[in-house]
């Protein structure tokens, strides 16, 4: 006995074959499954009851197949039942319509892929437009190129978003090393006041003890004149790199408030013409004109996000380098105050004579020690040469 076998259309793309009821009802529910999200009742879907519509007559379809199946009938009286399935007004997956919804679907979502849905398979037309996804699906409808660039869009808001996030972080960063900065200061500050109470002190004692011994006053008023005369050799010595550091820490105040000036105007300029660059782009990728094969070259969508992103990278390092530049010049006018107030207190010591040779060697060797540059080092990346491998292997 011959098998017996039913070829069916599926509209102008094509046509399907089966040979068994069981294999046309496997096929029916895999197709059915493509378009389980179109629900019925489902207000963002069944707006103009395409959902329902669609469903019910998958619903018909499995119906009578499953009642020509028990009443035992040939598979050719099946043919009238699957005539819906050549467009109208059901689309298939593999179709040409019903791929180009299910793309829309997923560059712009189940609204705009329903109304799609309705106008592929003529159950409506462009009057039934009424909402911004309703104009999203009927565009990508007649230009299904369009879904590609949406993906892009999307893409690169993305990055936008991305792009800030980085940019908070930095300021964060920034934030942070001045907060500590600010508070390494207000403890130099209690030092200093620590200090200043203890030559008080100091001073305190020296009047109750010229009080309760007189008689020593001619010996201490030698002493004393001894220590000025010390005192006043070393501030003439010192007084030149107080004068110097102090002098520095005013320039590099300068030059830092000028290297926060640049960033604060750096950023907003750098974010909005980020902004307009990648605008422009979108605008130039969706209207640019299709080759002689209806696509866009490949090698231009290569070219543009490659230039977008050099862009977006080469913007990044220049804002880096400024906040190093502003950082470094915060760093050099710390380190210019913190020897200004070292060798100040140190001639406050002197004056009193309570420093020894000691505290000047130490004064000393921070006042005249190596300046530094002032930029903030990056970790490099690890060597992973043969030879690093090899030389870190041997430590070990």
């Amino acid at each position: 006995m011959a098998t017996e076998e039913l070829t069916f259309s599926i509209g102008p793309d094509g046509k399907v074959t089966v040979r068994s009821f069981d294999e046309l009802l496997r096929w029916i529910e895999k197709e059915r499954a493509s378009w389980s999200w179109l629900v019925r009742g489902d207000g963002s879907v069944d707006r103009h009851n395409i959902a329902t519509n669609v469903q019910n007559n998958w619903d018909n379809i499995i119906a009578n197949l499953h009642n020509l199946k028990n009443n035992g009938s040939s598979l050719i009286d099946a043919t009238p039942h699957l005539s819906i399935l050549s467009g109208h007004p059901l689309l298939v997956s593999t179709t040409k319509k019903g791929g180009t919804v299910l793309d829309i679907r997923e560059a712009a979502g189940d609204q705009a892929a329903a109304f799609a849905y309705g106008l592929q398979s003529q159950q409506f037309n462009l009057q039934n437009m009424q909402i911004e996804s309703d104009f999203k699906g009927a565009l990508l409808s007649i230009f299904p190129n369009l879904a590609d660039d949406l993906m892009w869009h999307e893409r690169l808001k993305q990055e936008r978003v991305n792009f800030k996030n980085a940019t908070r972080s930095v300021i964060e960063r920034v934030d942070k090393e001045a907060d500590e900065r600010i508070a390494a200061n207000i403890q130099l500050t209690k030092r200093a006041s620590k200090i200043a109470k203890r030559i008080f002190d100091m001073r305190r004692d020296s009047w109750t003890r010229a009080q309760t011994l007189w008689q020593q006053g001619a010996t201490n008023a030698v002493a004393d004149i001894n220590a000025t005369d010390a005192a006043y050799k070393e501030f003439m010595k010192l007084k030149a790199p107080v004068e110097y550091w102090t002098q520095k820490a005013k320039d590099h105040g300068v030059r830092e408030d000028a290297a926060r000036y640049r960033l604060y105007l750096y950023f907003p300029i750098t974010l909005v013409f980020m902004l307009v660059a990648f605008v422009w782009v979108a605008d130039f990728l969706i209207n640019h004109p299709d080759t002689s094969a209806s696509k866009a070259p490949l090698a231009l969508y290569f070219v543009v996000s490659g230039g977008l992103i050099l862009l977006s990278s080469i913007a990044f390092w220049i804002g880096r380098i400024l906040t190093k530049l502003y950082l470094s010049e915060h760093h050099l006018r710390n380190d210019a105050e913190e020897r200004a107030v070292m060798t100040t207190t140190y001639l406050a010591l002197t004056n009193d004579g309570s420093a020894s040779d000691a505290d000047r060697q130490i004064v000393l060797n921070a006042l005249f020690r190596a300046t530094p540059d002032g930029i903030v080092k990056d970790d490099g990346p690890a060597d992973a040469s043969i030879q690093g491998l090899i030389a870190r292997m041997a430590a070990r």
